[in-house]
């Protein structure tokens, strides 16, 4: 397994405009009975400070949280408005460095996702 790559199109990622704010869906799995719920973040600007703040639920047993902050986080960089992004990647019995892949591609995906909405509006 040491030549494992993730299947093309295993991951998907959908940006969805909900009046001004942004909601970030990225699912994948080996296969659709795999796509869950692992972990939601929304970053939002506090009211008095301007500043962004970040709020997540993880799902116990599930490490989503570590995309999906971030994601929120680089997300608000290009997008007004508050941003909500669920995720849930599973692929069985992965190794570390099969488990590094994954998480490469989905960022990959959640790039490539977002910036083609931006060029599209």
């Amino acid at each position: 397994m040491s030549g494992w790559k993730v299947p093309e199109q295993a991951i998907q990622c959908r940006v969805t405009a909900i009046g001004r704010d942004w909601l970030i869906v990225l699912t994948g799995g080996d296969k659709e009975s795999d796509h869950h719920i692992g972990a939601i973040s929304t970053i939002y600007r506090d009211l008095e400070t301007e500043e962004p703040q970040v709020m997540t639920q993880s799902i116990p047993g599930h490490k989503e949280h570590l995309l999906t902050e971030d994601m929120a986080q680089e997300a608000a960089q290009v997008l007004n408005g508050n941003i909500t992004i669920i995720a849930g990647v599973h692929f069985d019995h992965l190794k570390k460095e099969q488990i590094a892949a994954v998480v490469d591609a989905s960022w990959q995906v959640f790039r490539s996702t977002l910036y083609k909405h931006l060029n599209h509006n």
